[in-house]
Order: structure tokens, then C-alpha cells, then sequence
């Protein structure tokens, strides 16, 4: 009595100290909270952390931390409240309300960007299904979930979805997948290193071996391999004290554990069964695990029955009893279970009349529960049902959503078509519109040079015209030139006949000279005569070279370099001296704008 009395001493002590260092734990979370400078989104994050760290000590407190879903910043956050609060609920044994809280999840999970957020979601959903026995939808579902969390990396979340996996394949129903996941549990729970998940791939692990050995009874390593991860369990939580957070994990290794040595181990073993009856006693009172105690309550009225102390077994089986009577939920299956057990100590100990009332309280908790079990199913059935309707919906708007998308995605293709043949047709207008202006000034340039061509056409005739009455003016004053030539020949010839007659010794030289002057004055009237029918334009081209500056002698000195004459020659026709006839050259080349350099007989032929 003494060791017993020594031994819940010390599992209170240590038990203690593992809800402070829980206490500690949450406290730090809150102050993380209060000191701010954090993102809203990471601030959700943290108040969902905290309720799933208070929820088996304080499940409304816990509910109060996630009750604002709709206000939480961005659908990433809003679809970890939704999920958080379908686990809360369900603890909460409010069914329909944890179905509602899915559909909110869902529905932000399609707008969600955060693969842990989404993969909260989808971990939750499938847990769900596998609370209402559907394991082969939650399989389905939790699998996504996985995928999501190892996408992000994030093991502590990974090795739950594995734990929830392995236990759809447990007590048999697929020993090697649920093998396989139970060893993913527990490979991700040592990537993140929490204790908290490494707590649950240990007990994970151990349900794995113990469903093996169930399988095959004769492997009794396989027994003391789920020893070893039990053992393991309750050491990690024991020594993390409050970095283990959900201790009915804990609560639960401890009587999976006793079980087997209750039931597999012999009565030498029976200080065993109670150490850790009383490690799963502990936690479960401290988190109001009900199921627990009472299954703890169970296994230590067999002892007193097995010792044959009916009146031990039976006060333990009624204090079982008054927990289901003290829980705010109703337990009827649990309690056709306790007065089938109670009928049996009754019976045990002859006590016929106590038996046939424990049989009779046994068949009204289990017609109890059968009702309850159906009220659940249809509960259920109906939840399920509006959750179909609601993801049909939501199917329905991702649809309506994604039409809406496609139409507006084709209106504004409809649109980029218009604007591109609007901007066609004006372009093409445009250039229609240029060219006609360009055809129009084309036109116009035509007309412009026809017109000019015409005035031009009328300029060279009226130049012609006037270049004609030149010529004849010029003509004229050659010819009345030449006949005032003609006059001074004649006057000249009867002076030289004169001068012949008065001066007889003379008249033979008189007589020379003047045929020398005839012949002269003939090859003279020869030039000049020619002179004035090929050269017609050349006065004019003298005049407008020497602007109109010669006089009528330079004029003659001009006309008789052209025709060949030498200074001598022009000297002896115009009766003057060679000395004047250079000064006259000299003073023409000034008046054509001659160099020095420049001979006048050239310039005077090109005019000609």
C-alpha cells in the first residue's frame, strides 16, 4: 500500500510538472501574440496552434480563439480557422456544426495559396470521414493532404497525416500499409524533430507491431517491439513534459501498454499493468478523457475479479459508471458495456437479483444506444448529404466561375478582334484617304506642269518673235551699214580718180593702190555679206556679254576678227593705225570681262 501510495505520489509529481511545462508552453504562445509584429496571417496560424494546444484542457477557450473565421485576413488564414474548428467540434460531439465548419474550409481551400493551409484542410476532411468509419474516402483525402505538407516541407503536419493513415489500416485490416505509413510517421516526425510528433510516431510504430503480433501470435518479438515504442512514448513525454501537446496520445500509449501486460504477460506483471493504469489516469482526468478513465476502471475490476474480490470490482465498475452519468455527453454503449460487466460480477457472486437488474439497465442503455447509433447515422447521412450539396455547389460556381472566366476570356478576344479590324479599317481608310490626296496632288503637279509647259511653250515663241525682229532690225542696220559703206567706196574711188588725174608721175602707183583698195573692198563686201546671213545672233550675244557697254566701232572690231581679218587688215579697212587697233582690243577684252590671260579672237569665234 505504501508503494502504491509512494508511486502515485510520484506520477502526480511528475504529471504536475508536465502540465506546467504544458501551462508554460501556451503562455509563450499568447505572449507571442500580445507583443505583435507579426503578419495577420501569422498571427492565425499561431491562435490555431494555441487552441490545438488547450483543446483537451479547455475546449471552449479553444473554440473562442478560432470563432472568427470570417474576419481572419485572407483565405489562406480563413481556411485554417475552418479546419482547426472541424476537429474542435467534433471533440465538441457537435457533428452537424463541424460539417458546416468543413464546407467554409473547402470553400476557401480552392482560393488559398499556402500548401499548409490547403493541406490543413484536406487533413481534416479525410480525419473526419475516418471518425464516421468512411476510411476509404479518408484515405483518399488524407493522401492529398500529405502531399501538400510535403510539398512545404512541413514534417510535424506530414507525420499526422501518416499516424491518421496507418491507423485505416490498423487491428489488421492491411498490416503492411499500415506498416508503411506508420514508418512515413515516423521518418517525418524526425525531420521536423518536434516532440509532439515524434510522440505520435511512437505511438504509431507500437500500434503497428501490436497488430502484427495480434496476426500472428507466435512472433513474440513483434510484442516487445510494441513495447519498446510504447516505452519510448511515455519516456519523450515524461521528458519534453510540455512541448508534448496532445496528451491523450500519451494517456493512450499508457493503456495500450498495460493492456498487454495484463494480457499477455503473467500475474508477476501486475505492478506493471498499474504503473502505467495510473500514468493513463492521470492525463485523462487531467484532460477529461472519459473513454480513458473508464477503460482504466475496466482493466483494474478484472484484477479484482481475477483475485475474486467481487466487491472491489463492482465499486470500480459503478464509479465508471457515475463518470459516464457526470459526462456532458451522453455514452450509452459505454454503459450497456459497464452494466454487461456488472452483471457479471453479480452473477459471479450469486446475486441473482442484481444480475437481472444489470441485465435489464444493460438491454435499455444498449436499446439506448442503438437509437443513439441511428439518430448519429442519420445525423450523419444528413450531414453528408448537405456536405455533397455544398461541394456540388461549389463545384457548380468553380464551373460557373470557370464559364464566366471562358466568357469573359471570349468577350475580350471578341473585343481585341474589334478594335484590331476598327484599327484595320481606319488604317486601310486612312490609306485610301492618302493616296486619293496623293493621286489629287499628282494630279494637280500634272496640271501645274502642263500649264507651265504651256507658258514655257509661249515664252520660247514670244522669244523666238522677238529674236526674229532682232534679227531684222539687225539686218536692217547691216544693210544700211553696208550701203553707207558702199557710199564711202564710191566717194573714196572718185577721190583716188582725182588724185589719179592731178598727179600723172604718180597715176600708175594711184592706179594700184586704188585696184588693191577694190579688190579689198570686194573680199570685204564678200565677209560682210556672209557676215550678216550666218552670224545674225551674234551682236546680240556681244551685247548681252559686255552688257550693252560697246560702242558701234567695237562692235565692227568684233565683227572683223570674226570673219579672220588681221590688225592689219582692220587697220588698213577703217584707215587708222595698228598702235590704235590693240588699244581697241585691249579695251573689248575689258568690256567682255576677259582675263589676261584669255584670247580675244577665241571668245569672239565661240560667240559666232
Amino acid at each position: 500500500m505504501l508503494r502504491k501510495t509512494t508511486l502515485l505520489l510520484l506520477l502526480t509529481c511528475i504529471f504536475s510538472t508536465a502540465a506546467l511545462a504544458q501551462q508554460r508552453y501556451r503562455d509563450s504562445l499568447e505572449a507571442i501574440l500580445k507583443e505583435g509584429g507579426i503578419s495577420p496571417y501569422r498571427q492565425t496560424v499561431l491562435r490555431c496552434q494555441l487552441a490545438r494546444a488547450v483543446f483537451e484542457t479547455d475546449l471552449p477557450k479553444a473554440l473562442l480563439l478560432t470563432s472568427k473565421g470570417e474576419v481572419a485576413p485572407g483565405n489562406d488564414a480563413k481556411a485554417w480557422v475552418y479546419a482547426t474548428r472541424v476537429h474542435l467540434l467534433v471533440q465538441q460531439k457537435n457533428k452537424p456544426a463541424a460539417y458546416a465548419a468543413l464546407d467554409s474550409a473547402l470553400l476557401y481551400e480552392g482560393k488559398a495559396t499556402d500548401a499548409v493551409a490547403k493541406g490543413m484542410v484536406w487533413l481534416r476532411n479525410g480525419w473526419l470521414d475516418l471518425v464516421d468509419n468512411e476510411n476509404d474516402m479518408a484515405a483518399e483525402k488524407l493522401l492529398k493532404a500529405l502531399d501538400y505538407f510535403k510539398a512545404a516541407g512541413n514534417g510535424t503536419y506530414a507525420a499526422l497525416a501518416c499516424h491518421y493513415l496507418a491507423s485505416i489500416y490498423s487491428y489488421g485490416a492491411d498490416e503492411k500499409r499500415q506498416g508503411d505509413y506508420a514508418r512515413q510517421c515516423l521518418e517525418q516526425a524526425l525531420q521536423s524533430g518536434e516532440p509532439d510528433a515524434l510522440n505520435t510516431a511512437y505511438y504509431t510504430m507500437g500500434q503497428h507491431f501490436y497488430d502484427a503480433y495480434k496476426l500472428t501470435p507466435k512472433q513474440r518479438i513483434l510484442l516487445d517491439s510494441a513495447l519498446l515504442w510504447y516505452h519510448r512514448s511515455v519516456s519523450l513525454s515524461n521528458r519534453e513534459k510540455g512541448r508534448v501537446l496532445i496528451s491523450s496520445n500519451t494517456a493512450g500509449v499508457a493503456l495500450n501498454t498495460a493492456n498487454i501486460y495484463f494480457q499477455h504477460y503473467p500475474a508477476a506483471y501486475r505492478d506493471s499493468v498499474f504503473r502505467y493504469l495510473d500514468i493513463a489516469e492521470q492525463i485523462a482526468g487531467e484532460t477529461h478523457n472519459t473513454e480513458i478513465l473508464i477503460n482504466c476502471y475496466g482493466m483494474r475490476s478484472e484484477y479484482a475479479l481475477q483475485r475474486g474480490n467481487t466487491s472491489d470490482a463492482e465499486g470500480i465498475l459503478l464509479a465508471a459508471l457515475s463518470l459516464t452519468a457526470t459526462s456532458s455527453v451522453k455514452m450509452p454503449l459505454t454503459q450497456s458495456r459497464i452494466y454487461r460487466a456488472l452483471a457479471r460480477v453479480a452473477e459471479q457472486r450469486h446475486d441473482t437479483q442484481a444480475e437481472l437488474k444489470y441485465l435489464k439497465n444493460y438491454v435499455e442503455a444498449n436499446t439506448e444506444a442503438i437509437s443513439q447509433e441511428r439518430a448519429a447515422n442519420a445525423q450523419r447521412i444528413d450531414a453528408r448529404y448537405r456536405a455533397a450539396r455544398q461541394e456540388q455547389k461549389i463545384q457548380l460556381l468553380e464551373q460557373e466561375a470557370a464559364f464566366t472566366q471562358k466568357r469573359n476570356l471570349l468577350y475580350v478576344g471578341l473585343g481585341v478582334v474589334g478594335v484590331t479590324a476598327l484599327a484595320l479599317l481606319l488604317v486601310s481608310y486612312n490609306y485610301r484617304l492618302k493616296a486619293s490626296l496623293r493621286k489629287r496632288e499628282l494630279i494637280d503637279k500634272e496640271k501645274e506642269e502642263v500649264i507651265l509647259k504651256v507658258k514655257l511653250k509661249e515664252a520660247e515663241t514670244n522669244q523666238l518673235l522677238a529674236e526674229k525682229a532682232l534679227m531684222r532690225e539687225r539686218q536692217e542696220r547691216l544693210e544700211k551699214e553696208l550701203l553707207a559703206g558702199q557710199l564711202q567706196k564710191e566717194e573714196k574711188n572718185q577721190l583716188m580718180e582725182l588724185l589719179a588725174d592731178k598727179n600723172s608721175a604718180n597715176a600708175d602707183q594711184v592706179k594700184r593702190m586704188l585696184k588693191r583698195q577694190q579688190q579689198l573692198d570686194e573680199a570685204y563686201e564678200g565677209h560682210t555679206a556672209d557676215f550678216v546671213e550666218v552670224h545674225a545672233s551674234f551682236f546680240e550675244k556681244l551685247r548681252q556679254q559686255s552688257a550693252d557697254s560697246l560702242t558701234r566701232l567695237d562692235m565692227k572690231y568684233c565683227a572683223y576678227i570674226l570673219m579672220g581679218l588681221s590688225n592689219k587688215e582692220i587697220s588698213a579697212r577703217l584707215n587708222i593705225e595698228a598702235k590704235s587697233i590693240r588699244m581697241a582690243r585691249y579695251r573689248i577684252k575689258q568690256k567682255l570681262g576677259l582675263g589676261k590671260d584669255d584670247h580675244l579672237d577665241q571668245f569672239i569665234k565661240t560667240l559666232g
